[in-house]
């Protein structure tokens, strides 16, 4: 009986520290860190990312929300008009290691020859482990499509591996055959503007 009360006192104690930091934690000062810590990694690799605004939503179940993102890469730019981050607190607590739901609004990337690439939405599962990250579940629907995952390793941010079906328009064909030709990636053009990318 002792040990049952004991068990209950331990677990509502637990219950009220979880949701003390999650009420009066600073979220929104440590969202902002970390998206400069970002866009100063990225920076040193030559990649200009900059957002307009982050914020957070929801009491115990946060979300992160980061809006106006822009990347600038020297063969193309990337804008996102909003990223939004679900994080799995007690899951992510509880492994030691960050776990969440990645969702993507409208987007596009535009080429050197100013030609965009669009998309309407965007979805993933996010996960670090070994200083990888983990895109699984990977879905982008719009003018260029994407499913399946790709993992990236942090300090560099080049792809640790990847297995994407991919569309794209098919005049951007000739051009992914020239990025297959460099060996960056695996490419391999299953039919006329679609693309399965592995690693």
């Amino acid at each position: 009986m002792l040990h049952s009360k004991l068990v209950k006192v331990v677990f509502a104690g637990l219950c009220g520290l979880i949701a003390g930091t999650a009420l009066f934690f600073p979220w929104a000062t440590t969202a902002e860190y970390f998206a400069n810590k970002a866009a100063l990694a990225a920076s040193e690799k030559n990649i200009c990312m900059s957002y307009s605004d982050i914020f957070t939503e929801g009491l115990l179940d946060k979300e992160f929300v980061c809006s106006g993102v822009t990347a600038d890469l020297p063969a193309f730019s990337i804008k996102i008009n909003e990223v939004r981050f679900d994080p799995f607190l007690i899951r992510s607590i509880l492994s030691l290691s960050l776990k969440g739901n990645i969702y993507l609004g409208k987007g596009e990337i535009t080429t050197v020859t100013r030609q965009k690439l669009k998309w309407t939405s965007g979805t993933a599962k996010l996960s670090v482990k070994d200083d990888i990250l983990y895109f699984d579940d990977l879905t982008l629907v719009g003018d260029v499509a994407a499913k399946g995952f790709i993992n990236l390793f942090m300090d560099t941010g080049k792809i640790a591996g990847s297995d994407l079906t991919a569309r794209f328009p098919q005049e951007f064909d000739r051009a992914l055959q020239m990025l297959s030709n460099l060996n960056i990636m695996t490419l391999t053009n299953i039919k006329p503007g679609e693309w399965r990318i592995t690693r």
